[in-house]
């Protein structure tokens, strides 16, 4: 049996964006202590420049380049749109009419679709004290989050702020896997990594475990599994984990209307099978990104005249893990089915969204194994309880 109930609170994401215009003065953006977690180090804690084989994107809609990962926060949107609504009263337009500008300005606003609770937003003049309301804003809302600071921000600059925190609620913690998951992405390069979920070693047991994830859409040819798409845990409020088999698509807009498609099409919410296999693995990173086309352009907006963006940043903690205490034993019962390996050992699409929202807040594509957590051999595993 399962004794320990008690619902897990599993910190996912804290997106970080800050847009500023000011006069020759670069604007820092707190990135917080470093990440303490069960599965080791983060794979990155720096800037996204450090980075070969993924892209933070502004959009859904921004192309993805052969290969690369793909990362998108609604924070820097978010922000984004909030200028635009507060302080410009109108589409933003910068000099020279950069293209990201109008993929910003034509991207739906990400705001109504994230849990309220979640979302910290601000945008305003310095000299409307607009730096010390988010301060005790972000004090008042979010009591544990490390405050931001503005140092050397000048008298007549503006600020557009947004803070994303977003958790999930397992109602049961997963298993760390014991062995390597061996990922292959689509070159054929092999990563050892370290992984969580329903192992085959727990096959016939755990039921009220295997009951938390819903199989939302799978197919097959023959007995392997070509596609599939799962919910993390049914039954999480507000927010949900869904990840994707599939084949890329050259944005992650076309990947995320195809996911909705099928799970639209198959209308089903199966349960894993007393012998079946889930397995995910750990991701643990926080990047800062710098959108680099965007700064040191001036706006063309009558209400921001004379106003540069001097800063475009955005920072993104992630992690995703088993994240919780231990499980009991339970007795096994043993039937005969063949069971199927939902293993996300390939490359896979991750979303995370309000349920039953019209748009996600963080979406990531995982073509390669860059920002997955590598397997420790030397490194002592977290004890799971004995399946027996």
């Amino acid at each position: 049996m399962h004794k320990n109930k008690a619902k897990t609170r599993i910190p996912i994401i804290i997106g970080v964006t800050v847009i500023a215009g000011v006069v020759g003065v670069i604007l820092l953006v707190y990135r917080g202590d470093a990440l303490s977690v069960s599965v080791g180090e983060p794979v990155l804690d720096g800037d996204s420049r450090e980075l070969k084989a993924t892209k933070v994107v502004p959009t859904l809609d921004a192309p993805i380049p052969k290969a690369m990962n793909a990362i998108w926060c609604a924070s820097f949107l978010s922000a984004w749109k909030t200028l635009e609504t507060d302080l410009a009263k109108e589409p933003l337009f910068l000099q020279g009419s950069p293209e990201v500008v109008l993929a910003l300005n034509k991207a739906a606003d990400p705001r109504p679709h994230i849990p309220e609770a979640s979302l910290y937003v601000a945008a305003g003049w310095n000299q409307q004290g607009i730096t010390d309301r988010i301060e005790k804003d972000l004090a008042q809302k979010f009591p544990t989050a490390i405050q931001p600071t503005f140092p050397g921000i000048l008298p007549n600059s503006f600020v557009a702020y947004a803070y994303l925190e977003a958790n999930v609620k397992f109602s049961l913690p997963y298993f760390q896997n014991r062995e390597p998951m061996v990922f292959t992405d689509r070159a054929g390069n092999k990563t050892e990594l370290s992984s969580f979920g329903i192992r085959p070693e727990d096959d016939y047991a755990y039921f009220e475990l295997r009951r938390q994830p819903a199989i939302l859409f799978e197919t097959r040819e023959e007995f392997k599994l070509t596609e599939c798409i799962v919910d993390l845990d049914r039954t999480s409020q507000p927010n949900q984990i869904i990840l994707a088999f599939m084949e890329p698509k050259p944005t992650l807009a076309e990947m995320l209307a195809t996911v909705e498609d099928k799970i639209d099409t198959a209308r089903k919410k199966e349960e894993l099978g007393p012998n079946d296999v889930l397995l995910v693995p750990d991701m643990v990173w926080r990047i800062t990104h710098e959108f680099a086309e965007l700064q040191g352009q001036e706006f063309t907006n009558a209400k921001l005249k004379g106003q540069r963006i001097d800063v475009a940043r955005q920072d993104i903690q992630f992690r995703l893990d088993r994240s919780g205490a231990e499980l009991e034993s339970e007795a096994k019962t043993y039937m005969l089915p063949i069971p199927t390996y939902y293993v996300f050992d390939r490359p896979f699409l991750l979303c995370m969204k309000k349920r039953g929202a019209g748009m996600p807040y963080f979406v990531m594509w995982i073509e390669n194994a860059e920002l997955l957590n590598k397997w420790q051999p030397n490194r002592k595993p977290q004890q799971n309880a004995p399946a027996t």
